[in-house]
């Protein structure tokens, strides 16, 4: 391993940003408007709908009635 040695001078060094400060405050101001719109669209959201409970006796076939639970006739044998 044979390694050189470069010793930088004065010139070499370069102290300009690489990101300019109105470049850098747009891009944070657009990362916040964006979290702000996409937190304001979650709470915007309706809610998702209850579930609701069926009835026992109500039967969806709309024949004799076949439930056994106590809300109609015993089922037919």
């Amino acid at each position: 391993m044979d390694r050189k040695t470069h010793t930088l001078s004065d010139a070499d060094i370069i102290s300009a940003r690489a990101v300019t400060r109105r470049t850098l405050l747009a891009a944070l101001g657009l990362g916040t408007g964006l979290a702000a719109a996409t937190l304001a669209h979650a709470q915007t959201a309706p809610p998702p709908p209850k579930p609701t409970r069926r009835d026992p006796c109500r039967d969806t076939d709309h024949g004799p009635p076949s439930d056994g639970d106590g809300c109609g006739k015993p089922p037919i044998s």
